[in-house]
């Protein structure tokens, strides 16, 4: 199977850093649909068209959703949110946005209406159609993944879930991930041929997806000693998160006694309710799913944290000194690769887009 490489971009972790990183193309199967057509030969006297054969059924699952359909789909989708963003009114968000991605964004219009700031972190799927991922699984809910052009920076990309309840419903999606850079996509099928839909307790891939999203919970929560046979690979997001809270212990606890540090902690848990899963062409699958995270600051009894000055997140807050707790809550749409069952590769994060919901403390 012949296959095509996107080309090489950039991302950036919009809530945190703005450092570029190079990252590798999704891979697209050309599938083994072939495009024909019949020549017939010309006469004089023409007669007429004999009616058209019903043809053989088709060897294969032919896919129940369309290039054309989905690019539809991803032009209403950023157009909700556009609408939705400009006037910070997530009820705008309908009827395209669904589910944690339209909590996420009320959320975040909340941060901004305090802090004006804040808006340049909305991070949106624009109405450009990469690749999309058809499906060939009959049946309801229907579920396929879109990778959409991000609206503003070249060559940025979005894994955008996108999900259809029943026959009288509309596709809506519930949450994008951003394409992490410096890593290795799958290959996945032509939208022609289509993929099968994978389910959360598929087990015939290396770990079934909804172990594999708990898992990734915990090493975002506890770092390598939560995975210590290595069944996930590194990726960007980690390790910037890691980053993140490792120097900010550090700064808090600059100069201070060490019983009377703080202590900080960021656990992750997965949002069940949301996950779509498509076949690779290698057996394996790119999952989608929603972890919500807390980061607690914990002030020492009779101490006192303070900023010198105002930033972003004590604007909202309402203070930069705080004597018992300073919390922050988060929400993350990721995608995963899964390997198949038997197959020597880790479980790949390739996608992630992080809110900031809520700031508080005291």
């Amino acid at each position: 199977m012949s296959t095509r490489r996107l080309p090489r971009t950039a991302w950036k972790d919009h809530q945190m850093t703005s450092r570029p990183v190079a990252r590798r193309g999704l891979l697209i199967g050309a599938g083994s649909l072939l495009a024909g057509g019949v020549l017939a030969a010309c006469g004089s006297d023409p007669e007429p068209p004999p009616a058209p054969p019903k043809g053989p059924e088709a060897a294969e699952p032919t896919p129940v959703n369309t290039t054309e359909q989905l690019t539809t789909v991803v032009s209403e989708v950023n157009a909700d949110v556009a609408e939705a963003d400009k006037a910070l009114a997530s009820e705008e968000l309908a009827p395209r946005v669904s589910g944690s991605a339209v909590h996420f964004r009320k959320a975040a219009y909340a941060m901004i209406e305090k802090v004006d700031a804040w808006r340049d972190y909305l991070d949106a799927p624009g109405p450009e159609l990469a690749v999309p991922l058809t499906t060939v699984t009959a049946g309801f809910p229907r579920s396929s993944i879109a990778l959409v052009q991000d609206p503003e920076q070249e060559g940025v990309r979005h894994f955008v879930a996108l999900q259809q309840v029943d026959a009288q419903s509309p596709y809506t999606s519930w949450g994008w991930a951003r394409q992490l850079g410096g890593i290795e996509m799958p290959s996945v099928s032509d939208a022609r041929v289509g993929a099968e839909n994978v389910a959360a307790d598929t087990d015939d891939l290396l770990m079934t997806p909804a172990k594999a999203l708990e898992l990734y919970a915990k090493v975002l929560t506890d770092g390598d000693k939560a995975d210590p046979d290595d069944v996930i690979a590194d990726d960007p997001f980690k390790t910037t998160r890691h980053e993140q809270i490792q120097g900010e212990r550090k700064d808090l606890n600059a100069g201070v006694e060490k019983d009377e540090a703080a202590t900080i902690r960021e656990t992750y848990a997965v949002h069940d309710k949301e996950f779509v899963g498509l076949r690779t062409d290698d057996g394996g699958a790119i999952v989608m799913g929603t972890l919500k995270s807390t980061r607690t600051v914990t002030v020492k009894d009779g101490a006192t944290m303070r900023y010198t000055e105002d930033n972003q997140y004590t604007e909202v807050a309402g203070t930069r000194e705080f004597t018992d707790e300073y919390i922050r809550t988060y929400g993350t749409h990721v995608a995963l690769y899964i390997p198949a069952h038997g197959a020597d590769a880790a479980i790949q994060p390739i996608g992630a887009s992080l809110t900031t919901l809520t700031v508080t403390g005291e």
